[in-house]
Parts: structure tokens; sequence; C-alpha cells
């Protein structure tokens, strides 16, 4: 048996260790079983095979389409219409040049559905998309086959199945006697991504918000639609907040209890409050929260001037869950336990419930040779998840031994400038440890001087000499 057989032996050994000692930090702080099961019960509802990829495949077969082997990739378009003589075209891109499957300039087969307001499948059909290529589908409404029983639709969204990655978009155009085309950019189904990766998808714990949305007194000019899709497998109760330029809530508009697939379209979103602009909040509620099933929601904004043809379409994007707060910064302090004593500073980026950035052990014991790392984590039901990103030590040189370890770090809280909780370390060499780790927040990511220098470059040039910057590129250079 070979080294690298022998090596991935020892990772699932490792893994498996790593469980067990992730339960006994559980089992350490007061209420992290409920919040683990929480979580683990909102994954499971997001990973959930939707309802309706599984009726698109039924009709596909009912309409004697040609279905390929799999599918892969998914990507969502909340809104196409012909109502009015509007006309909404699609794109698909196939930007891939190399696949596993089929090797170099592969061809994308992609199936599209129609789905109407109810949320039930009106057309669906299949296309051929050759590597590096467009195909687009003028006025897909129309193009696509009717499935038994629908047709009807006139406005809808769109699910887009494909065996290779591919890029896709709509442009949706309202007047055909001036051809003003506004472009809406397909959404990744974000199924399988872990909780704090989410994109464009809201769900119970995290709303979504379109940027602006406006809507003139009598004489002006501009007005705001709003499509908001429920792609999840459970059924919701969507709620539309008007907000104004200053923050203010104007109106909370009734709530729509919107069925799997369903969607809401408003022509006109803010007609109740004219003379106004400002964003939109837009939440959902679990209606049944004995299922795994939950609503999950996407959203798009088409701002139109009432008096020409011009509109642009303002996409959602979630926020992230109302109690969590900006944590992004310089932070120092200790990692103990029984086989490391050392301080630390860590550096933390924050993208909504997503954390990332760099682990430098500043002085002191730490089980590894080297003392600079990558980390990343998430935010989930305000627990805080922190682990090392690069999970080998020692390999600089061909002749190092290249040591396979992993480090977490769990806080259950963070109070004021505080972070702490249990740690868990463990490596191929049989170390291992359960300790705790304490960091305060001690700066800012990038110093005053380096703001300043949008103006002035001369105070960059000491910041950029901080062991961060040269951390960074160096990673750049490999």
């Amino acid at each position: 048996m070979g080294t690298r057989e022998w090596r991935w032996i020892l990772w699932c050994l490792c893994g498996l260790q790593l469980l067990l000692f992730f339960s006994h930090a559980q089992d350490r702080q007061a209420g992290r079983k409920v919040i683990y099961d929480k979580v683990r019960t909102l994954r499971l509802s997001q990973s959930s095979q939707l309802r309706s990829l599984l009726e698109l495949r039924i009709h596909l077969e009912q309409v004697n389409e040609t279905i390929f082997e799999g599918d892969n990739y998914v990507n969502i378009i909340p809104y196409v219409t012909n109502e009015n003589g509007a006309r909404s075209n699609v794109g698909l891109n196939n930007f891939s040049q190399s696949s596993v499957f089929k090797g170099t300039n592969p061809e994308a087969n992609v199936a599209i559905g129609l789905f109407d307001q109810l949320g039930n499948l009106d057309r669906a059909g299949t296309f051929l998309v050759q590597s590096n290529a467009l195909k687009q589908i003028n006025r897909v409404i129309t193009s696509l086959t009717p499935i038994s029983g629908g047709g009807k639709a006139t406005s809808g969204w769109l699910l887009i199945f494909s065996d290779e990655p591919i890029t896709a978009w709509a442009s949706v155009t309202l007047d055909e006697v001036n051809n003003d085309p506004s472009i809406e950019l397909a959404i990744a189904d974000q199924s399988f991504k872990p909780a704090a990766f989410v994109e464009s998808q809201g769900t119970p714990s995290n709303p979504l918000v379109i940027q602006s949305s406006v809507r003139g007194p009598s004489l002006a000019a501009f007005k705001s639609r709003l499509t908001v899709v429920n792609i999840g497998s459970g059924n919701g109760r969507v709620t539309v907040k008007l907000f104004d330029s200053q923050g203010s809530l104007l109106r909370t508009l009734p709530a729509v209890d919107l069925n799997s697939s369903g969607m809401f379209i408003s022509d006109d979103i803010r007609a109740t409050n004219p003379d106004t602009f400002g964003h939109i909040k837009i939440e959902v509620e679990d209606l049944d929260t004995l299922d795994n099933a939950l609503p999950r929601i996407v959203a798009t904004s088409l701002v139109e001037s009432t008096t020409g043809p011009f509109a642009g379409f303002f996409p959602a994007f979630v926020l992230p869950q109302i109690n969590t707060p900006a944590i992004a910064g310089r932070w120092e302090g200790s990692v103990t336990g029984t086989i490391m004593n050392a301080e630390v500073t860590v550096v933390l980026f924050q993208e909504r419930d997503m954390l990332y950035g760099t682990f430098d052990v500043d002085s002191g014991t730490f089980p590894t040779t080297d003392r600079s790392f990558l980390i990343r984590g998430e935010v989930v039901n305000q627990t805080y998840v922190l682990e090392i990103q690069d999970p080998f030590d020692d390999c600089a040189v061909s002749t190092a031994p290249c040591i396979l370890f992993s480090y977490r770090l769990f806080s259950p809280s963070i109070v004021g400038n505080s972070m702490s909780g249990d740690t868990i370390y463990f490596d191929e060499l049989n170390q291992s440890d359960r300790g705790i780790f304490n960091l305060e927040r001690v700066a800012p990511i990038f110093s005053k001087a380096a703001t300043e220098s949008v103006i002035n470059p001369e105070p960059l040039i000491p910041a950029l000499q901080q062991p961060f910057f040269h951390g960074l590129a160096a990673e750049h250079e490999q």
C-alpha cells in the first residue's frame, strides 16, 4: 500500500477522532446541543431535493424530450414575461473548457422549465450548447413546449438544469417599439451550500433586501415592480416591508402565502407610498414548523420608466441574521490546552455570516512547526466556528514530513469585544488536545493611515510592510 493510501486512511481515522472531540466540546457548553440540532435541521431542509426539480424531470419525459445522463448544475431566473407586448429572451453560455465526464470542449445539455405564479410547471424544453458558445432562446415562453394542461402562463420563473457549468441570463423587453432591454442574471442554486455561504436566497432566519425601489408622484416617471419566488420545499408566508431613504419603515404590506414553487408579482410595489424611494425588505415565515421542509425565496425588482421604455433589474441579496454582530477586525489573545500555551493574533474578515482571515502564533508553544495559517469560519445561530484552512504542517521543503492536522475553535457567543470558547486539535502523529481560547478585538484590519492613502498614498507604505500584507503577497505568488 502506497504513501497516498496510508495518508487517506489516516485522514479518515483523524476525522473520526475529530467527531468524538467535537461531541465532547459540545457537552461542555450549556445549550450547545440545542443550537446544533437546529443547525442540522436547517441544513437538512436546505439540502432536500426540491419537489419542483422532480416535477420538471417527470414532465420533460412526458413531452418526449431528450433526457441525458444526469445534471450537476442548477440556475434560477426569477422573472420572465410576455404580457402586454413584452418579450423575454434567454441566453445560455457554456464556459466549460474541460470536463471529467466529457473531456475537452464539452457540450452542455440544458433543460429549462417555466413555472407559473401558482407554482405549476407550465412549459419545458431541452437545448444543446457547445463549449465556449452562446445559445440564445428568443421569446423563451413561447419557445418552450407546453406540458399536459399547461401552456397558459404569460409570466413566471425559470428553473434551469445543465450537465456542464453554464451561466444564464434573461433579456426582458417591455416595449416592442423602442426595444429597450433589461438584463437579468440567473441565480445559481444554493441548496447544498453551508448556511454562511448562501447567496441571493432568503430563509425564515435570513430575509432578503432589494437595495433600492422608487415610486414617483403623479407626474414622475418611475415605478418598481417586485417578484418573489418560493423555490423551497415548504410553504411560506411572505411579508414585504417598504422603507424610505432614511431607513424608516413606511409600510408593511399584507402578507402573501406562497406554496412551494409559487410566486408573487406586483407591478407597482410602492403604489401605496408615492413620491418615495428606499430599500425593500422581504421576510418569509415557515407555515409548518413541524416538518423539515423550509420555504426559500429569491426576488428581483424591475425599476422602469412610466413615460419611456427604460428599465433595469435590482436582484435581491440575503441579509445576515439580525442578531449577527459585525466582528471584522484584529483580535489578540491566548490559546491554551495540554500541549499548547500560545499568544495569537487573528485577523477576521466578514461577509455577512461568513468569516475568513489569518491566524498567527506570536509566541509560546503550539504543536505545529508553521506559525501562520489561513482560517475560515461561519456564524450559525450566534455560534462562531473557526478552523485552520491549511490542512498540512511543515511542508516548506520536499524532505519535510508534511503532517496532516486540524485545529478548530468554537465560541457560543461574543460579549462586548471578547470572544472565548473551546478548541480541538489533532494530527496524524497522534497528538491531540482539547483546550480553550480567549480573544479580544484590539484594532481594525486596515489602519487609519492605510484608509487615508486614497487621498495621500504615502501613509500606505508603512501599512504594506506589516506581516499581514506580506502573507497575502506570498499567498498570491503561489
